[in-house]
Parts: C-alpha cells; sequence; structure tokens
C-alpha cells in the first residue's frame, strides 16, 4: 500500500482514487510499528522530484524489508499489509 509522510501526516492510498488521512496520533498501531521500522532503515530511495510510479513497488532496500515495507522516496513508502487490514483502512470489514 503506497504511503506518503510529510512532517506528522500520512496520506495511505487505500484504493484507487481513495485516500485515508492519518496523523502520528491517529495511525493505526500496526502500520505505526511498520512505518517505525522501516525509518530505521538507511535509506536509499529518489527524491521525490524523480520517483516514478511503479518505483514505490519495488523495495530496493533490504529484503529483511519484503514482508514489512520500504521507503521509495523522500516522503513516498509502501507498506505490505494484509487484504483485512487494507479492507479495513476502506471502512470495509
Amino acid at each position: 500500500m503506497p504511503v506518503r509522510k510529510v512532517d506528522d501526516e500520512y496520506t495511505l492510498y487505500v484504493g484507487d482514487r481513495y485516500t485515508r488521512k492519518y496523523n502520528e496520533r491517529t495511525l493505526p498501531d500496526d502500520l505505526k510499528v511498520k512505518m517505525a521500522m522501516v525509518l530505521s532503515n538507511n535509506f536509499k530511495g529518489v527524491p521525490d522530484h524523480k520517483l516514478h510510479q511503479l518505483m514505490v513497488y519495488a523495495n530496493n532496500q533490504s529484503p529483511e524489508l519484503d514482508e514489512i515495507g520500504w521507503r521509495a522516496s523522500d516522503t513516498y513508502f509502501c507498506l505490505v499489509v494484509s487484504r483485512e487490514t487494507l479492507e479495513s483502512l476502506k471502512g470495509g470489514t
């Protein structure tokens, strides 16, 4: 799931033209943990202005992050979430 983090605001891209916005306080705990793990790794991505959409989905950092998520650019991330988590973020059950 693509995520954009600017300051303490998170934009989660949960569907086609469908986003959810959170801040540090309201971001779901499981996503906070994943973001902390991703942010603790050395950043080897590109600046936002050089990022292509498909680059978000490629883990160019560490194989250990394949099941967690990775950083694609200065503000864009990709988090690996279960189908159930994604449906929950969309407002489903």
